[in-house]
């Protein structure tokens, strides 16, 4: 099998450094990666052209692209692209990873559809880091071994960023923080009934606000809140799913009793790699994104309204 200088190179314009690097952070112990900003020693006095190009051609297991419209348009991102569109004139796209980073990209029309994946938003760093491994050891990389320095290193450096969250969290900024975060939320709550809509013009859901600044959405017989509470020691989220409807200032009908079916409170959270999010309040565990929380309810939600709309 053929042997590569690196098994991953990440191409990207200048605003998504911030994003390489922290791919190459959750990659790096484990795979030979390249990403200009930290090779810049090994590069200093080489034809910058000429390197990159090799770099992308020849030297890289896989290529990963963080795309957005402009790539392809700077300089260095047009001869990364000139480099990957050659290999794969000759050996096909298979090596290639592209990852839009925003909503209404136009993929490459030299790029195959197989090779993109949309799931960053949705699932997060994390995910996007293991999909981009395994696709690296698919093309036959294996996982370097970290000595005992390297690993008291890493954990070190992880437990001082969790204390540094966890003042930060307890700060001012956090209370700022999670009603900034609360919005976003409401917001991905909104787009996915909107998309529901949009596709089942004839459904039944209602997006309503409630009293707690937050929404309540009806489908079918239920209901899903989601509330949050601001003046709390630690503000927090509450979501909930109900069977029948409470009014808007959360009052039940006394001859149509609310059963509830499940609910979770969340406190405003930022995870290792810089992702904003929420934890369950109670021992802050199983972090997640507002997208991927807000798709959970909804899901859970739809679930009870499906089966309520057969009966009808």
């Amino acid at each position: 099998m053929k042997e590569y200088e690196y098994d991953i190179a990440f191409s990207f314009l200048h605003q998504d450094e911030e994003l390489a690097l922290t791919l190459y952070d959750l990659l790096k112990e484990r795979q030979k990666c390249f990403i200009y900003t930290e090779s810049q020693k090994k590069l200093a006095g080489t034809d910058g052209e000429e390197t990159f190009n090799r770099v992308f051609s020849i030297e890289s297991r896989i290529v990963v692209i963080l795309f957005r419209n402009e790539w392809g348009t700077s300089k260095w991102t047009r001869i990364e692209e000139t480099a990957i569109r050659n290999r794969g004139f000759e050996e096909g796209y298979d090596f290639t990873i592209l990852i839009p980073l925003e909503n209404n990209v136009e993929p490459p029309k030299w790029l195959p559809k197989n090779r993109l994946w949309i799931g960053l938003k949705r699932w997060g760093i994390e995910s996007a880091a293991s999909v981009i491994e395994a696709r690296a050891q698919e093309m036959g990389s294996s996982i370097k071994s970290s000595n005992l320095a390297d690993k008291i290193s890493i954990f070190e450096n992880d437990v001082l960023k969790e204390e540094k969250t966890k003042r930060l969290l307890e700060s001012q900024e956090g209370r700022t923080l999670a009603s900034t975060e609360f919005q976003e939320i409401i917001s991905v709550f909104r787009k996915l009934t909107d998309e529901i809509l949009s596709k089942t013009e004839n459904w039944n859901l209602i997006v309503r606000e409630n009293s707690q600044s937050g929404i309540d959405i009806l489908s079918y017989g239920y209901q899903l809140s989601i509330q949050f509470y601001p003046n709390q020691f630690t503000p927090y989220l509450f979501i909930a799913l109900f069977k029948g409807y409470f009014n808007a200032n959360g009052q039940a009908d006394p001859f149509n009793p609310v059963q509830k079916i499940s609910d979770k409170r969340y406190n405003v959270n930022i995870n290792k790699f810089d992702q904003k999010g929420w934890s369950n309040r109670e021992g802050k565990q199983n972090f997640q994104t507002s997208y991927k929380l807000s798709e959970y309810w909804i899901d859970e939600l739809t679930k009870y309204a499906m089966k309520s709309r057969m009966k009808k």
